[in-house]
């Protein structure tokens, strides 16, 4: 009985550990700016903008597809923190921001 409930604690926290908040900083013509991915929430914060976001599956690894507004564009992550935005043929690479 022990090892149910250890086994059922240990799947319940991972599930709950997918759902996060990623920061990353993006270098957008030279610049740099913030976007956080709120997995929870299903949100993208990209600057100043809002987007409702869905897990993308065409992403090497993992990502999301953000939409608002008619403007839609794909954040794919990569590995060792590395992700990118792609919009209308245009790759902007960001990188996770290390807490």
């Amino acid at each position: 009985m022990k090892c149910i409930v250890i086994s059922t604690l240990v799947a319940i926290s991972t599930l709950s550990a997918h759902a996060e908040t990623y920061n990353y900083v993006c270098k957008d013509h030279g610049k740099s700016f913030p976007l956080k991915v709120d997995d929870a929430q299903n949100t993208l914060e990209w600057k100043g903008t809002t987007y409702k976001i869905k897990e993308n599956e065409s992403c090497a690894k993992f990502g999301w597809r953000a939409e608002k507004d008619g403007t839609s564009f794909d954040f794919c992550t990569a590995t060792k923190g590395y992700a990118g935005i792609e919009q209308n043929g245009i790759e902007i690479p960001c990188d996770l921001k290390r807490r």
